[in-house]
């Protein structure tokens, strides 16, 4: 599956769930009058959708802080997915929280939000229970240990900005690592998230009643 299906996929299915933000000329800005779940849900898809994007560009630039950085947003985005639609069309104290906090950062208020965010632990929860049925804690172990991981590329932490130092000058690489190997090597994960990203798209279509989209996207899989 190349990028370019994937963002037909989600574009379809931002087209069908829906449609097209309004403009407000006096604000000079799009927005959504739908302040549903699903609005929300598809939105966080499109960010996932564009970090894949973002994810191949930094891994081909060597670029690699910023590449766990990313990668840290692609799958926050993804859980996120899960976590509000796990119900859907009935929501929860969590998920109208998250609701809340997410339409008070609109243009006008970003800066004043008051409703505190959900832990992203829930976010984590909900998609467990998405992948096995029920809770179970080794498959939320390793999804913690992912999130920890590229945690480290958020906070600057120690193991994750030496990772960059090295080669032939050495030196940290600001212009990015130039090893083609070290790219390479990362070119499985932009494969995976590209993957986890059709995966929560197809997810979507099924709880918003897209049967025929959801036929399609799950068809492309592959093996």
């Amino acid at each position: 599956m190349s990028l370019d299906d994937l963002f037909n996929f989600v574009e379809t299915l931002r087209r069908e769930a829906i449609g097209e933000p309004k403009w407000f000329p006096s604000r000079q800005v799009y927005e959504f009058r739908d302040h549903s779940t699903k609005v929300v849900a598809v939105l966080k898809l499109i960010r996932a959708a564009q970090g894949v994007k973002a994810l191949d560009v930094l891994r081909r630039n060597g670029l690699f802080i910023d590449f766990g950085m990313t990668m840290r947003g692609v799958n926050d985005a993804i859980g996120e997915v899960y976590f509000l639609l796990e119900q859907f069309p009935r929501t929860s104290a969590n998920v109208d929280q998250f609701m809340k906090a997410f339409f008070e950062s609109n243009i006008d208020e970003y800066l004043s939000t008051k409703t505190l965010p959900v832990s992203t632990r829930k976010n984590r929860s909900a998609r467990v229970r998405y992948l096995k049925g029920t809770h179970d804690q080794e498959t939320y172990d390793r999804l913690e240990i992912v999130f920890k991981t590229f945690s480290g590329y958020v906070h600057a932490n120690y193991a994750h900005i030496m990772e960059i130092f090295g080669g032939r000058a050495r030196d940290f690489n600001l212009r990015g690592v130039p090893s083609l190997r070290e790219q390479e090597l990362r070119a499985e994960h932009v494969e995976l998230a590209a993957r986890s990203v059709l995966h929560a798209a197809a997810f979507i279509a099924e709880k918003v009643g897209l049967a025929e989209l959801h036929r399609d996207i799950v068809e492309s899989f592959g093996p």
